[in-house]
């Protein structure tokens, strides 16, 4: 793993505490535990990222991530891993668009900066409808036994999932022209949250 992999996954890391401090609060600061079953979600997730990734979701990445929320030490199953890295997900894209949406209130209309942000909200929205949809997927999730219409095959997750790329991708550009670090920052983790989800509905 590279010095810049090592680096992005720690920003990545270090936002999502930030973001889910005030749930670790509310359940009482009880200290999240990590179970058996993460140790091993997490090492076959790490075996499905894609070919030529610059920044790989690591073993570590991904115990640190479901660490995060306590509700990962009582899953059974990878499902319901699944549905608590996607609400995890879900709780950084709504920080990082109330972000983008705070910047927004004091852009000048009809500028440049104006269109990225207002862009980037739309994409952070539709990337929240796309994981609602792949989250009821998987939890309605059984297996095809026959026809097409017996089931979802379980390569059709991780499409569902990777489906949000391109709204990720068009809100990242966006930012990108306007050399913003916190939302670029904030933004980089969702991407990472992203590749997440989809390393772990792989091995459904």
């Amino acid at each position: 793993m590279s010095a810049t992999s090592i680096l992005f996954s720690a920003i990545a890391i270090m936002l999502l505490s930030n973001t889910l401090a005030a749930k670790s609060s509310a359940s009482g600061g009880v200290k999240p535990k990590v179970t058996n079953f993460i140790l091993e979600a997490c090492k076959n997730a790490s075996m499905k990222n894609q070919i030529y990734d610059p920044n790989p979701i690591t073993h570590e990445f991904c115990v640190s991530t479901l660490k995060l929320d306590n509700r990962s030490a009582e899953a059974k199953d990878i499902h319901s891993l699944v549905h608590v890295a996607i609400d995890i997900l879900k709780g950084q894209v709504a920080t990082a668009n109330d972000n983008v949406k705070q910047m927004l209130h004091g852009t000048k209309n009809g500028t440049a900066t104006m269109r990225a942000l207002s862009f980037c909200m739309v994409d952070y929205n539709r990337m929240v409808s796309i994981l609602n949809i792949c989250d009821t997927m998987i939890k309605e999730y059984h297996g095809r036994k026959g026809r097409a219409d017996d089931g979802l095959m379980s390569s059709e997750l991780p499409s569902c999932v990777e489906k949000v790329d391109k709204p990720f991708i068009d809100c990242w550009l966006g930012l990108l022209a306007m050399e913003a670090k916190k939302l670029l920052d904030e933004n980089f983790a969702v991407g990472m949250l992203v590749k997440l989800n989809f390393c772990l509905a792989s091995t459904i």
